[in-house]
């Protein structure tokens, strides 16, 4: 990681407070997402998920893996955002990805959980209390992608599946199981 991100680790507490300026939410789209946030956000909005493809969730194919991705607006923005009264909102909120959720930490690694970052680029990091990173919303986090890159790794090396079927498969599994 650069110097704009800081390791923190279980027991360390950092002054932070969300200053609600969307910067996180204006400056990607760079949020990857897995079959469970893909799932939560269609049950959110009642609609199928294959609806949101496109018009919000993009796929993208890293060699023989399609990850899905929230889209932009093409100026960065994510489809999600709003600004109401003059704040900037996030229209799916109580379902936002579990990326977004931890914002502005960022996870290291399943195999590293008593570690996090903190992007310090957020305005919010050195203002607020002194808070713990959000470690129960790392460890959900940790579960939901590492049973979403085994399910595409059996699906597409074991089972012969091409990326996007895989993800479709994938998505359908996680939506239909919940």
């Amino acid at each position: 990681m650069s110097s704009r991100y800081k390791i923190l680790r279980r027991g360390d507490r950092i002054r932070y407070g969300c200053v609600r300026s969307g910067r996180c939410c204006s400056t990607g789209p760079n949020v990857a997402l897995t079959a469970y946030d893909v799932c939560r956000i269609a049950r959110y909005l009642g609609v199928p998920w294959r609806e949101l493809r496109g018009k919000y969730i993009l796929a993208i194919i890293a060699d023989m893996i399609a990850i899905p991705v929230l889209r932009g607006l093409g100026d960065g923005q994510c489809a999600f955002l709003e600004t109401r009264d003059g704040v900037p909102t996030c229209s799916i909120y109580p379902v936002r990805p579990m990326r977004c959720r931890l914002y502005p930490f960022q996870p290291a690694s399943p195999s590293k959980k008593d570690i996090i970052y903190i992007d310090t680029y957020c305005p919010g990091v050195g203002h607020g209390n002194l808070v713990e990173p959000p470690w129960s919303v790392l460890e959900e986090y940790y579960k939901e992608v590492t049973n979403h890159y085994k399910r595409m790794y059996q699906l597409v090396f074991k089972e012969g599946y091409e990326a996007l079927e895989a993800l479709e498969k994938l998505i359908d599994e996680v939506c239909n199981s919940s």
